[in-house]
C-alpha cells in the first residue's frame, strides 16, 4: 500500500508522520518478498510499538486540540490497534518469526492505514480548516 494525498490530513506533522508508517510498511513488504523477513521482523515490532505510542499521543492531542467529533473513536481505535499489535508481539516472542503470520501482520497494517485513516483521521481535515 502506498501513500496518497487522498490520505492527507492537512495537519503536515500528522501527514509526515502516516507517511513514515507507510513507507515502513511498504519496506517491510519488500525484505519479506526478498526472503529478508526472519531478520527484520523484530526489528519492525519495535518500531511499529515505539511509532504507534508516539504517533498515538500526538494525533489523540490533535483531535483533542482541534475539538474533533471523531477523538474519542480515535482513541478507541488506536487503543484496539495497540491491542493486536500487542498480540503479534507476544506470538513472536513465543513462536519467533513466522512467514504466514507477518504476511497477517501486513495485511492487518494495510486494512488499519486505509480505513482509519480514511474514515477517522480525515475528519482532522474538516477541523483543522474551521479552527
Amino acid at each position: 500500500m502506498r501513500w496518497s494525498e487522498e490520505y492527507a490530513t492537512g495537519i503536515e506533522r500528522v501527514d509526515e508522520q502516516h507517511k513514515t508508517i507507510f513507507q515502513m510498511a511498504d519496506d517491510f513488504r519488500a525484505a519479506l518478498e526478498e526472503g529478508g523477513g526472519k531478520e527484520t521482523y523484530g526489528l519492525l515490532l519495535d518500531f511499529l510499538d515505539r511509532y504507534c505510542r508516539s504517533h498515538f499521543r500526538f494525533e489523540e492531542r490533535c483531535m483533542d486540540d482541534y475539538q474533533c467529533p471523531m477523538a474519542r473513536k480515535n482513541k478507541e481505535d488506536h487503543e484496539r490497534f495497540a491491542d493486536v499489535l500487542s498480540g503479534f508481539r507476544q506470538r513472536y516472542a513465543v513462536n519467533g518469526f513466522d512467514r504466514a503470520e507477518a504476511c497477517t501482520l501486513m495485511d492487518t497494517i494495510d486494512r488499519w492505514l486505509a480505513e482509519h485513516i480514511c474514515g477517522v483521521d480525515m475528519h482532522l481535515k474538516h477541523c483543522a480548516k474551521t479552527a
